[in-house]
C-alpha cells in the first residue's frame, strides 16, 4: 500500500472512531430536559387581593421551572372570572419576576390567573377581588353646608393615595363631582343637601360608603325619672350626660336658690350637679356618686341648706366634702364665683328670681362668667366688693327693674359698663338673654326644654321643679342651653324666638315627666322646630 492510500484509511479510521466517540454525547444533549413553567408565587398579600375597579392594578410574580429554579422565558397570561370570561394581559420580566400591569376587574369576587409557556408549561393562583374601604367624619344635614371628610384604604386599611373619587351627590338635591385623595387616602367636601337620601362615595365605579342625610331637626325625646322628685331627676340627667366624674355639686332639692349661680362651677369641674333633701343623702344620689367614681363633693349652702348628717354620709363613704357657703343666698353666690373666677363680665340677678339667674346659666358656664345675686333694691355690700376684686369691667343685669332696680343699675354705671336684658316677665327677659348669647355662627345645641317652676311661688309654696337646675349643667356639658316653660303653653316670647332661630336648632330633649312639660306642649314644640 502506498503511502497516500496508508494515510486515507488512517483518517478514514480516526473519523470512525471519533464519531464513535462523540456519538453518546450528542444523543444525551438531544435528551436533556427544557426548564418548563410549573408555579407561582405571589410576591405579597397585596398583589394576590385587588381593589375592584382600579385602574393602576399591578400583579409581581415569581415563576419558578419544574425543577424548583427561577424561570426565565417568554409567557402568556389571561384572567378568568368566574363565568370563564378569559382577559388576556401583556406580562414582563425575566429570571424569576414578572409583572403584569393595568390590571382592571370590575366585579368583586374570586379570579382565576393562568400563565403559559411555550412548551406546555403552565403556573395557576387565586386572585380575590374585593371593594376599597372608606370612612367619614362629620354629617351631612338638610339644607344646612356641611363639610365631610373622607378616608379610602385597602381592606387592610392602607391608605389609597392619589386615587379619584366620585362623590354622588343627585338623589339629595346636590350635584355629582370627583374629587382626589391625597397621600394619606383623605379628602374633604362640602354640600348642602335639600332633600332627604343617601349621598354615595364610589371609586372604581363602585359605592363604597353611603352617607344618609339627617334631618335638620329631630326630637331628642325625654330624660324622665323613674318617680317625679327633683334628688331622683338629678341622678338620671347626670347619667345622661356623665359616665365618670371626679367632683360632683350637691345641693338641697326643695330650693334653687343657692345653687342656681352653680351651673358656671360645673362646668368648669366637668360635675354633675345632684340633688338631695336637706336631712339626709338620698340614697340614689349616693349610688350615683359612687357610680361616678367621684372623689370630691363640692356642696353648695350652709348646714341649713345641706345638713352635717348629709356631709357626714359622705365623708363616712371617703368622700371628701368642700362646702361653699355664705350666710344667705347672696353670700353664697359670692363664695361661688371665687371658685369660678372672673372674665371681665359678670351677670347679676335677683336673689329671689330664680328663673332670670338660671336662664343666663348655661351661657354663663360656657363663657366662665360668674353669676351674682343681690337685692332687688340695692347692691349688697358683699356683691360690690366681689366685683372689684375680680376687676369686673361689665356687669350685665338680669331682669327688668321690677326685679333689679334701677338704684342698683346706677350705682353700677359710676364703675362699670352695664347691660340689661330685662322684658316684662321671665318669659320675654329669656327671650332677650336668648337672643344676646344664641351663637347662630356655631349654634348652641341640643336644646333641653324644662319646667319653669322653679320657686316656691310658682307651686304654691310647695316644693319646686327643680328639673332646669341640673339640666342647666348638662347644657353646658354638652354645648346646649335651656329653656324653661310653663307646663301647658308656649310663651309668646319664647315662641318668637324659637320660630326665628329653628333652622338653627338640630335637636331638642324635653326635661322631665309630662307633669312639667305637657305631651301636647311636646308636640307643638316638635312641630315648630321641624324644618
Amino acid at each position: 500500500m502506498n503511502y497516500k492510500k496508508k494515510r486515507l484509511v488512517t483518517v478514514f479510521i480516526s473519523a470512525i472512531i471519533f464519531g464513535l466517540l462523540l456519538s453518546p454525547q450528542l444523543a444525551l444533549a438531544a435528551t436533556d430536559p427544557v426548564p418548563i413553567l410549573n408555579y407561582l408565587v405571589f410576591q405579597s398579600d397585596s398583589d394576590r387581593t385587588l381593589i375592584v375597579g382600579d385602574a393602576n392594578n399591578t400583579i409581581h410574580l415569581i415563576l419558578y421551572d419544574d425543577s424548583n429554579n427561577l424561570f426565565s422565558g417568554s409567557v402568556t397570561a389571561y384572567i378568568s372570572d368566574t363565568d370563564g370570561k378569559i382577559t388576556y394581559y401583556s406580562i414582563s420580566g425575566s429570571s424569576g419576576n414578572y409583572t403584569i400591569s393595568n390590571v382592571i376587574l370590575d366585579e368583586i369576587g374570586d379570579y382565576s390567573l393562568v400563565i403559559s409557556d411555550r412548551n406546555g408549561g403552565y403556573a395557576s393562583g387565586t386572585i380575590t377581588v374585593v371593594n376599597a374601604v372608606a370612612s367619614a367624619t362629620g354629617s351631612l344635614i338638610q339644607n344646612s353646608k356641611q363639610t365631610v371628610t373622607v378616608k379610602l384604604t385597602d381592606p387592610d386599611g392602607n391608605p389609597l393615595g392619589r386615587k379619584p373619587v366620585t362623590v354622588d351627590g343627585t338623589e339629595v338635591g346636590a350635584n355629582s363631582a370627583q374629587y382626589n385623595t391625597s397621600y394619606d387616602g383623605t379628602f374633604s367636601f362640602a354640600m348642602t343637601p335639600t332633600k332627604m337620601g343617601n349621598v354615595n362615595i364610589l371609586y372604581g365605579g363602585h359605592v363604597v360608603l353611603s352617607l344618609s342625610v339627617e334631618p335638620a331637626y329631630k326630637s331628642g325625646g325625654r330624660i324622665v325619672s323613674s318617680t317625679a322628685d327633683n334628688a331622683g331627676m338629678s341622678a338620671e340627667i347626670a347619667r345622661k350626660g356623665w359616665t365618670g366624674a371626679n367632683t360632683v355639686i350637691l345641693t338641697r332639692d326643695d330650693l334653687v336658690a343657692d345653687s342656681m349661680v352653680a351651673v358656671p362651677l360645673s362646668k368648669k369641674f366637668d360635675a354633675p350637679i345632684l340633688m338631695t333633701p336637706s336631712g339626709s343623702l338620698d340614697s340614689r344620689v349616693a349610688d350615683e356618686i359612687s357610680t361616678l367614681g367621684a372623689r370630691t363633693v363640692l356642696m353648695i349652702g350652709g348646714t341649713g341648706a345641706v345638713s352635717e348628717d348629709v356631709e357626714k354620709s359622705l365623708t363616712d363613704r371617703g368622700l371628701r366634702v368642700i362646702r361653699i357657703a355664705g350666710l344667705d343666698r347672696v353670700e353664697t353666690s359670692v363664695q361661688v364665683s371665687s371658685w369660678v373666677g372672673s372674665q371681665g363680665t359678670v351677670f347679676l340677678a335677683n336673689a329671689y328670681a330664680e328663673p332670670d339667674a338660671l336662664a343666663a346659666s348655661a351661657f354663663a358656664a360656657a363663657k366662665g362668667i360668674s353669676i351674682l345675686l343681690t337685692d332687688g333694691d340695692v347692691l349688697s355690700p358683699s356683691v360690690r366688693d366681689r366685683l372689684t376684686a375680680m376687676n369686673a369691667r361689665e356687669v350685665v343685669i338680669l331682669g327688668g327693674t321690677g326685679v333689679v332696680s334701677q338704684n342698683v343699675e346706677n350705682t353700677l354705671r359710676q364703675s362699670y359698663s352695664v347691660k340689661r336684658l330685662g322684658g316684662y316677665d321671665r318669659y320675654e327677659t329669656e327671650q332677650l338673654i336668648f337672643q344676646e348669647y344664641f351663637n347662630t355662627k356655631s349654634p348652641q345645641s341640643p336644646l333641653y326644654f324644662t319646667s319653669a317652676l322653679v320657686s316656691a311661688s310658682d307651686v304654691g309654696g310647695g316644693k319646686p321643679i327643680a328639673d332646669a337646675l341640673p339640666a342647666a349643667a348638662l347644657a353646658a356639658k354638652t354645648g346646649g342651653f335651656m329653656v324653661a316653660l310653663p307646663p301647658k303653653n308656649l310663651p309668646s316670647p319664647l315662641s318668637t324666638f324659637l320660630l326665628y332661630n329653628k333652622g338653627y336648632i338640630s335637636t331638642s330633649t324635653i326635661v322631665g315627666n309630662s307633669g312639667a312639660i305637657s305631651t301636647d306642649l311636646e308636640q307643638q314644640l316638635n312641630i315648630l322646630l321641624s324644618h
